[in-house]
């Protein structure tokens, strides 16, 4: 008895240790499907200041499956200065250079003057902002109104004050999100304003608001930076990022901000301290993440090194107005890019160079063209750029077109007759450069 006895005994205790075994395994492997779980709805932080020093020559090669050069039909009587604003959708290309507003088709062909700069009735005075919007309809905001347009240029409607909410709030930084709604980003002018965006209609009025979080005193109110955000379309959804804001957001369809990528610059954020004052201290110290362009494999990152930056001009140029330093600069900013499959972050490598369209971007080996370095995204896979004919033309005969050798020889000579056939006086060229999905 006392043998079968402690058999049945060690049996019990061999089965209670089994079930022991059994119940840790399941939960080990419930936490860890429940951790995997967390950590792919977890909010993404892309170490920026980590990263900055990580530069190499990215080539346009890696990434690209098309490259397309598309001059704006020069129309007499209509010259356009500059690229101010710019949208662009599957069939057209709207520009404004603050004078008129030109509508041509994706080929750069002209379509139509739109509308009319005056103080009359059917007039703006003032192109704050263009954009397209449902049914072909093409929409003008003027300082605080906003007009409607037909593709011919012929006014249809004026929404009067659509962008003034309330007392202190404007809205410069939008995009139309149906033929009812308005997407924007908010002013933060006197460092006080509650809201960071709002969605409002036609008549100004708020039907949705999301919270500003980045609140400070400010002696006296202020436009300039705190107007400028990056606000675009991928993948069917409306992606906003605010100059000062750390989170890249997407809108839903229930119109509410997820986050998507929170953007991590450390000792180089410009404090509220700063922002405060009317006119900054240092603002070189401090480095400014301003717009986020994406494909479904990366995010292409348009950033302000400020005093950071890695080049200079090889032949100090002195500013328009009188000061007692040199502008060393071409430009302060860097593309970076970051990888989403492995998350790793790399920063195009600046050159030192007199050479405006050799400073930044993608390294263009295609062509031996201008540096790629997108400033408006297109669709899912195109983003586009611009720039002055005369600027073209300069690198065309400059050493780092002539003695480049791209991939694409044949490429290189199409592009030095296009340079030639045109005249220095001509409109804008915009390039068009689709990325591989």
């Amino acid at each position: 008895m006392t043998i079968i006895y402690t058999l049945h005994y060690k049996i019990t205790i061999m089965k209670k240790n089994l079930l022991s075994t059994f119940c840790c395994l399941c939960i080990l492997i419930f936490s860890k499907c429940y951790g995997q779980n967390k950590n792919s709805n977890s909010l993404e932080t892309i170490d920026i200041e980590a990263n900055m020093k990580k530069m190499e020559i990215m080539n346009l090669s890696q990434f690209y499956t098309d490259l397309v050069y598309i001059p704006l039909e020069t129309k007499e009587g209509l010259p356009l200065r500059y690229i101010d604003k710019i949208d662009i959708s599957e069939n057209n290309i709207l520009v404004s250079d603050n004078n008129v507003c030109l509508l041509y088709d994706r080929k750069g062909h002209f379509i139509s003057k739109i509308g009319n700069k005056g103080r009359g009735p059917e007039e703006y005075q003032y192109e704050s902002n263009v954009g397209f919007g449902a049914k072909k309809k093409i929409y003008l905001a003027s300082l605080f109104d906003l007009f409607q347009y037909s593709q011919n240029g012929s006014f249809l409607n004026k929404y009067s004050k659509c962008f003034l909410i309330k007392e202190n709030f404007y809205i410069e930084k939008w995009i139309i999100i149906d033929d009812s709604l308005i997407f924007g980003h908010v002013t933060n002018s006197s460092g006080l304003i509650e809201y960071k965006a709002i969605i409002f209609n036609k008549k100004g009025q708020i039907k949705y608001s999301f919270k500003n979080y980045s609140l400070f005193k400010r002696d006296k109110p202020t436009g300039g930076r705190e107007g400028m955000s990056h606000i675009y379309r991928f993948k069917n959804e409306i992606y906003y990022k605010g100059l000062f804001n750390d989170t890249l957001f997407s809108l839903t369809k229930t119109y509410q901000l997820t986050p998507k990528y929170n953007f991590y610059l450390g000792k180089f954020k410009e404090p509220d301290s700063e922002r405060a004052k009317i006119v900054g201290n240092d603002l070189m110290r401090y480095f400014h993440l301003y717009s986020v362009f994406q494909t479904s494999n990366y995010l292409f990152l348009d950033c302000s090194f400020g005093n950071q930056f890695p080049a200079m001009r090889l032949t100090p140029k002195q500013y328009s107005v009188q000061t007692v330093k040199p502008n060393w600069y071409n430009t302060t900013n860097a593309l970076g890019i970051f990888d989403k499959g492995t998350h790793k972050l790399i920063f195009c490598k600046p050159t030192s160079t007199d050479n405006p369209l050799f400073t930044s971007g993608l390294y263009n080996d295609i062509d031996a063209g201008p540096r790629f370095f997108p400033k408006r995204q297109v669709n899912d896979s195109t983003m586009a750029m611009w720039i002055d004919v005369k600027q073209l033309k300069d690198h065309v005969n400059s050493s780092d077109f002539i003695n480049n050798i791209p991939k694409h020889p044949e490429m290189k000579k199409k592009l030095e007759e296009l340079a030639k056939s045109l005249n220095e006086f001509d409109n804008p060229i915009l390039i068009f450069v689709t990325f591989k999905k």
